[in-house]
Order: structure tokens, then C-alpha cells, then sequence
């Protein structure tokens, strides 16, 4: 009975050391592992020499650039964006001028597919064409210099 019990103490004992040099190896192991990770964070963050720069002033640079390449490419194409957006209240001013004089044109024109009446603005001689035709006024030009010429 009593080598039983001395038994169990001595593996109660050996599973305490066990246990106690788990965790102080775990700790250990832990602050190694911590250790390693800000030395890494450290040398990235940091330049070698002052002639080159660090890995991440370089990293910061390129999405630097990168993101001013891609506002550019944002605000040109709403620049873009303007000057069609002009160009087509311009048309559309020129095409309300040419119908204004003649009602069946105005229908006309609402009819047309998108394509064909681009063509037409392209074109704006037929326009002055398509206005006599009804017996009106020739739309003006838009330089202001008098009428469309056949």
C-alpha cells in the first residue's frame, strides 16, 4: 500500500515538472517568436544606409504613384467626360434651332435612330436641306455666319 502511494507522488511530481517545463518553454518560445517579429518590422521599416531606402518607404512610394496615376486617369476622363457632355448640349441646341422652324422636322427627328441623327449633325447641310424642304428658314450656322450652304 504504501509503494502505491509513494507511486503516485513521484508521478505527480514528474507530471509537475513536465508540466513546469512546458509553459517556461512555451513562454520561451513565445518571447523568441515575439522577438523575431519586431527585428523583422524593424529592418523593413528602417533604411539600410542613407543613400537607399527602406523597403517600406518604397513600397509607400510606388502606391503613392500608383494612386496619383489613377486620379489622373479619373479626372481625365471626367474632363472628357465635360466636353462631350458640351458638345452634345451643343448639338442638341442646333438640333432644336432646325426644328423649332418646321413641326414635321421636330417629329422627324424624334423618330430618327440615335445613329442616323449623330450622322445628320455631322452633316448639317442636310439639316439646312431638311429645313427648306418644309418651306422654312434655314437654320444659322453656328459660327453665326449666316445660313448652312447647299
Amino acid at each position: 500500500m504504501v509503494g502505491i502511494i509513494v507511486l503516485a507522488v513521484c508521478q505527480f511530481l514528474a507530471f509537475g515538472c513536465i508540466v513546469f517545463l512546458a509553459r517556461r518553454f512555451y513562454r520561451q518560445e513565445r518571447a523568441n517568436i515575439w522577438h523575431d517579429i519586431s527585428e523583422a518590422l524593424v529592418e523593413f521599416a528602417t533604411s539600410p544606409d542613407k543613400d537607399t531606402p527602406s523597403p517600406l518607404a518604397v513600397i509607400i512610394d510606388q502606391a503613392a504613384l500608383l494612386l496619383a496615376a489613377r486620379l489622373m486617369q479619373q479626372l481625365k476622363a471626367m474632363v472628357a467626360g465635360v466636353e462631350s457632355g458640351e458638345s452634345k448640349g451643343e448639338q442638341a441646341a442646333l438640333i432644336a434651332e432646325a426644328t423649332s422652324s418646321t413641326p414635321w422636322l421636330a417629329l422627324l427627328s424624334g423618330m430618327l435612330p440615335k445613329r442616323i441623327r449623330n450622322g445628320l449633325m455631322k452633316n448639317p447641310q442636310m439639316i439646312g436641306a431638311l429645313a427648306k424642304m418644309g418651306g422654312n428658314h434655314t437654320p444659322s450656322a453656328p459660327d453665326g455666319q449666316g445660313t448652312f450652304p447647299l
